[in-house]
């Protein structure tokens, strides 16, 4: 007998409902990695990394001059936001201008995916793992979530 969904003491099998949280109540989130930096949990704190010079266009180079100090209450509120942001499905679409971020989460062998997407007033997520599925992040702001500027939509 093989137990193929990963529930050794749970009744629960793996359903097909729309999720509702980006990240799962019950999982410590470790990194988030976007295109312009990550931040990763170092001990009880969070880190800012920029990204690395030969990933970044001439213009947009981070130095020591122009680097950015971000402090470890400021990560700290952003990382709360991610765990508590909510989402509403909204339906299927292909979207295109999409900010790429990867959520490394404790006891996952491999990042989680998302697409977001600043539409009008909204900000909509696509997890790429359940197709074309579009999200509306109902309770967060793209300044509450990112520390970049709003990218244009």
């Amino acid at each position: 007998m093989f137990n193929l969904s990963g529930n050794l003491f749970s009744n629960e099998g793996a359903t097909d409902e729309a999720i509702d949280v980006l990240i799962p109540h019950d999982a410590m989130l470790t990194s988030i990695v976007t295109h312009a930096y990550t931040i990763e949990r170092v001990g009880r704190g969070w880190r800012f990394v920029p990204p690395s010079n030969d990933l970044v266009s001439e213009e947009n180079q981070v130095t020591r001059e122009n680097q950015t100090v971000i402090d470890n209450q400021t990560l700290t509120d952003l990382v709360i936001a991610w765990q508590n942001a909510e989402l509403a499905p909204i339906g299927n679409a292909t979207l295109t201008g999409a900010t790429q971020v990867n959520l490394w989460l404790a006891g996952e062998s491999a990042p989680r995916h998302y697409l977001f997407f600043q539409v009008g007033e909204d900000m909509l997520v696509q997890y790429p793992t359940q197709g074309a599925q579009l999200y509306k992040i109902t309770n967060m702001t793209w300044s509450q979530l990112f520390l970049t500027d709003t990218p244009n939509a």
